[in-house]
């Protein structure tokens, strides 16, 4: 079932991911808003209507960046040197974080009121630790969940791929292999949100359909999210747009 959430020009589109997810949405307690580098959705203005439809639509906001390291291994699975992918990385985050903070001084939010976060701030919080272990050992030991991994960051390769060198060509089982850790780098916060940023309940929300996460939702792996944590796919409405 989709909701329709006007926010100032904006329509948004919701989609909770499974039942649960839709009560954690009704409430609307938190969300975290989930921003990808080298990614042409997140512009300046889609991200201030985001972060303004947030704003009204959530008790408490947060955004969450990728981590430099990590969102490098897209680029060096493509034979980018790591310390130039670690630069393209490092620019495409910092892009997103001055893009988040500008709409945050249009939209009047006082200085943390929204929180802006990168994946990489987590790696030494002992919660972050103990739930990205727990994906790690799926990806090791549940060769259904290691798939589904593979997969996801083969998508991610060839997003690259087709940003940076302007075709498509079928990406390897080692490129996806060593895309893979920044795939595993966000599971915790699908698997618990509140645990990491200390709030009673979350859905993570993105622009598009992570067949990964919904599947974790879903019961398919030995890996589960917890009870109080939710996924919400948000998409705008660009034909409502004034």
């Amino acid at each position: 079932m989709s909701t329709t959430v006007h926010a100032d020009t904006s329509t948004f589109l919701t989609s909770p991911a499974t039942a649960n997810c839709r009560d954690i949405h009704r409430r609307g307690r938190h969300v975290l808003l989930g921003v990808s580098p080298f990614n042409s959705r997140f512009s300046d203005a889609y991200v201030a209507r985001l972060v303004r439809w947030a704003h009204a639509a959530f008790a408490r906001v947060d955004v969450l960046l990728a981590g430099e390291r990590t969102a490098a291994l897209q680029l060096e699975a493509l034979d980018t040197p790591e310390g130039k992918a670690r630069y393209k990385a490092r620019r495409a985050i910092r892009r997103n974080r001055r893009s988040v903070e500008e709409a945050l001084v249009r939209l009047g939010v006082r200085g943390g009121e929204i929180g802006v976060h990168q994946i990489s701030d987590f790696e030494e919080q002992p919660a972050y630790r103990r739930f990205l272990a727990l994906a790690t050992t799926a990806y090791e030991n549940d060769p259904a969940f290691r798939g589904a991994c593979l997969e996801m960051a083969a998508k991610a390769v060839l997003g690259r791929l087709r940003t940076v060198h302007g075709r498509s060509t079928p990406v390897t089982a080692a490129q996806a292999e060593h895309a893979a850790p920044y795939v595993l780098a966000e599971l915790p916060f699908f698997l618990h949100t509140p645990a990491l940023l200390g709030v009673e309940e979350s859905l993570l929300a993105y622009h598009q359909r992570w067949e990964l996460g919904e599947r974790i939702f879903a019961g398919a792996f030995s890996l589960t999210a917890g009870p109080h944590q939710g996924y919400l796919t948000v998409t705008e409405d660009a034909s409502a747009r004034i």
